[in-house]
């Protein structure tokens, strides 16, 4: 286990080639589209899979994406302002509004589970994001016993709910590609790619089990990297009224109003402090593991640490963002305290690196998006004053809280 900030940039960067493969199993035979996502390959495959990811971190896809999410946002908003009589579950709320923006965004699924819920399309999903004992056993072997997880004959996505989507994005590339229909989204970056390819005589690279798997890398690893952050979040604006009233005060001083764009999104300061202190106390991932594919040493204050071939090496990230040496106070929600671009390695909610989550870009933006349109129209509360959130014990990898986070929205526009 390593948690010196110095150590870590020698595993992440400097050392790169001799910790480059992940240290997570999963069986291809059994788990054939978690195989293909880039956060649980290693080596040429991973380099590979990274590679078809690279439009979320460009701008040009932010700025074409973003209409989209801002769209799904609005379709909260209504959900929110038609059922805030009552305090509203916030665990859901941002299950539903981030399996929306990423469907909509990876697969090009243009449907609001916040007037029907129980779609077929949330029904298969919500079979991919469930805790349970067994997929928490696989997850568990999969990071801690890779050699036992490559025994575990567990599907974590059944074959139901993987033809399900094979055929829904199947049926959806023939209808683009027949009608020439153009969206921006992932998907269309991918059929794009095989339109490319097939033009230049060298034939199509992705078929539709390539296509759907990559389409699912989005909405697994964006669910698993948001839907926690945009709850947590809500919750210690909730909780702490002169945050939130900054705020909106920084809303208002930059005049922006419901037709905000994604230049005046930019210009948030404050909102990006209190979204990087949520990523900061509450980061999805509480671990990164490598594995050492060649002998090496690291060397910090003087000191040689021999790591052999073989060797899997623990990022407790956790235990970092909370370590006392690092952050003043480090158990208390203080904004102010990334007044500074954090540039070191004390701060990973995505990791750092070549291997660093592509998505990091994307997943704040749908979060930044989501929180403005909330702030713009309701102040929020807590229906308990006391309530605390606690991790819940099934979710070993991920953070997640137990029991319900009841918020109360109090409709007041800016």
């Amino acid at each position: 286990m390593i948690k010196h900030p110095d150590l870590i940039k020698e595993v992440f960067v400097d050392k790169f080639e001799f910790f480059n493969s992940n240290d997570i199993q999963v069986r291809r035979d059994t788990n054939p589209i978690l195989k293909m996502n880039p956060l649980l390959s290693s080596g040429a495959t991973w380099r590979a899979l990274k590679s078809v990811l690279t439009p979320l971190t460009e701008v040009k896809t932010l700025e074409g994406m973003f209409t989209i999410v801002k769209a799904t946002s609005q379709n909260m908003v209504e959900y929110i302002d038609n059922n805030n009589i009552l305090p509203i579950e916030c665990k859901q709320l941002s299950s539903r509004y981030i399996l929306n923006v990423i469907a909509s965004c990876a697969l090009g699924l243009e449907s609001n589970v916040f007037k029907d819920a129980d779609n077929k399309f949330s029904e298969m999903s919500s079979k991919i994001f469930k805790y349970d004992s067994r997929s928490n056993i696989a997850l568990l072997l999969a990071l801690y016993a890779p050699s036992l997880a490559k025994l575990f004959t567990y599907r974590i996505i059944p074959p139901r709910v993987s033809n399900y989507f094979i055929s829904l994005i199947s049926e959806k590339c023939r209808y683009r590609v027949k009608e020439s229909v153009h969206r921006n989204d992932f998907l269309q970056h991918l059929i794009n790619i095989n339109k490319e390819s097939e033009a230049s005589g060298e034939g199509t690279v992705y078929n539709y089990d390539k296509i759907t798997a990559h389409c699912l890398t989005i909405l697994i690893n964006g669910y698993f990297m948001t839907v926690s952050p945009f709850y947590y979040c809500l919750f210690e604006i909730a909780s702490k009224e002169n945050v939130q009233a900054d705020l909106r005060k920084e809303l208002k001083t930059n005049n922006i109003n419901d037709q905000f764009s994604l230049e005046s999104l930019n210009k948030l300061i404050y909102l990006d402090m209190v979204l990087n202190e949520t990523l900061r106390l509450h980061s999805p991932i509480q671990v990164i593991t490598r594995r050492c594919t060649k002998d090496t040493v690291l060397n910090h204050d003087g000191l040689d640490y021999k790591i052999k071939a073989g060797t899997p090496v623990t990022i407790p990230i956790c235990a970092i963002h909370t370590d006392p040496k690092l952050y003043f106070n480090p158990n208390d929600f203080i904004p102010e305290r990334f007044k500074k671009e954090n540039e070191g390695f004390t701060y990973l909610p995505f990791g750092k690196g070549p291997r660093k989550c592509p998505g990091a870009q994307f997943a704040k933006l749908i979060l930044k998006v989501a929180l403005v349109s909330i702030m713009l129209k309701f102040r929020i509360e807590l229906r308990d004053p006391f309530m605390e959130l606690k991790q819940d014990p099934k979710c070993s990898l991920l953070k997640s809280a137990k029991g319900d986070v009841l918020l109360k929205f109090k409709l007041d526009p800016l």
